[in-house]
């Protein structure tokens, strides 16, 4: 007996819980409606950005001997934390007195991620290295070679 009056529960409960679902479903049909576009503003309508840093090293993936000003024959890192890219693709673009001379390529495997190219023996002059993903700017950094 016991069986026949857990089977009738267990077939009331699937056939009131689906009804009362169904009865409710416009408020969280809204409340689904707005969730995707909360997501995305927080998920993948972010930004991507990078802070980009000049420096005469890496250490423990971070920059060392940041500066704004070179000797020439300098070994140069241009170090960037890129954030909110992942799965893209960013360039380092150098450019010495406004002519692009170098790209390197990298792919962002993170949220946050950070990467670096460097310039041996850098030659006299002016420097702006951009870090870009297709047609975005995500940020750049300026140096001077003297």
């Amino acid at each position: 007996m016991k069986t026949p009056v857990l089977t009738a529960l267990l077939s009331l409960a699937l056939f009131v819980v689906p009804a009362a679902r169904g009865a409710e479903a416009p408020a969280p049909a809204d409340k689904a409606e707005n969730k995707p576009e909360k997501k995305a503003e927080s998920v993948e309508g972010k930004s991507a950005h990078a802070d980009v840093k000049a420096a005469t090293g890496i250490e423990n993936r971070n920059p060392t001997g940041e500066a704004t000003k070179f000797a020439a024959g300098t070994l140069v890192y241009v170090w960037s934390q890129v954030f909110d890219a992942k799965d893209k693709d960013v360039e380092h673009v150098w450019k010495r007195d406004d002519k692009e001379f170098r790209r390197a390529k990298f792919h962002i495997g993170s949220v946050r991620w950070s990467v670096n190219s460097r310039m041996p023996s850098a030659k006299k002059g002016a420097y702006v290295v951009q870090v870009v993903s297709g047609e975005d700017k995500l940020g750049e950094v300026s140096f001077t070679v003297e």
